[in-house]
């Protein structure tokens, strides 16, 4: 037998591995929209074996600069990859823009995004009408995140059409019920709707933004979703000097029921 032949099909039956070399990922693209004259699109990063290790969101530097003073906030709604929503919690991003910011007064009245990445479908983040006032029971928010309604406070005065209702972080008080002094620069906002967990929401200023700075956000860990999938636990906001671009960017992804 020719041992070099003998050797390059050992190397091969071991997939490459005992020669030093090592597969990387594949890099797979979703849904991409035109956002403020640029492209804004969705990927993912799916490992050799077929599992999601990483997916997120381009947002060009033009979108970011370029959002309009005015107009429905709701500016894109954006499928992940296939992959990505048949075996994830995720399934599309809803971005916002908010060129005034909005209540509370004096933290959040800020020009800012929010991207919405949300576990259920477009259709349905779209029929949220809040008529539904099921409420997420507060064993079930995430820990280190308020419940949604605040003691004494109807639900309908706090539950957003096509979104539901937002869990702040607990970080984000100075006191009980009183949100900390001074405009907030980036925060994470854990969603719900229909009495359960729908979605986790990065909240950015155009200023950050802007200063093209990396940073990262807390990941709220949902405790009882009802089903078993896999799901983010690390959230990152990368700066891209080659794209001119945000990459926002979920991973190191775990099994949750």
């Amino acid at each position: 037998m020719n041992t070099k032949f003998f050797l390059l099909g050992l190397c091969i039956s071991a997939a490459l591995s005992s020669c030093g070399l090592i597969m990387s990922d594949t890099v797979v693209q979703g849904e991409v929209q035109t956002v403020n004259g640029a492209a804004v699109r969705t990927w993912a990063k799916i490992s050799p074996n077929g599992q999601v290790t990483q997916t997120g969101i381009t947002l060009p530097m033009a979108t970011i600069q370029n959002g309009p003073v005015s107009g429905n906030p709701v500016i894109a709604q954006i499928d992940f990859p296939a992959a990505v929503q048949q075996t994830t919690f995720l399934q599309h991003v809803g971005l916002d823009w908010n060129p005034h910011g909005h209540e509370p007064e004096g933290r959040y009245n800020t020009p800012h995004f929010d991207l919405h990445f949300h576990g259920i479908s477009k259709a349905d983040a779209t029929s949220i009408d809040c008529k539904d006032m099921t409420q997420i029971n507060n064993a079930d928010v995430p820990q280190g995140w308020a419940p949604p309604v605040p003691p004494g406070v109807p639900p309908q005065a706090v539950c957003v059409p096509t979104m539901g209702f937002h869990s702040v972080p607990l970080s984000e008080f100075s006191a009980p019920g009183q949100f900390k002094p001074g405009l907030f620069d980036k925060v994470m906002i854990a969603g719900s709707y229909w009495g359960k967990f729908i979605f986790l929401e990065p909240m950015v200023t155009q200023q950050l933004l802007l200063s093209k700075q990396n940073f990262s956000l807390p990941v709220p860990l949902p405790r009882n979703l009802g089903h078993t999938t896999r799901y983010p636990t690390t959230f990152n906001a990368v700066y891209d000097p080659a794209l001119n671009a945000y990459q926002f960017i979920l991973g190191d992804f775990q099994t949750v029921q």
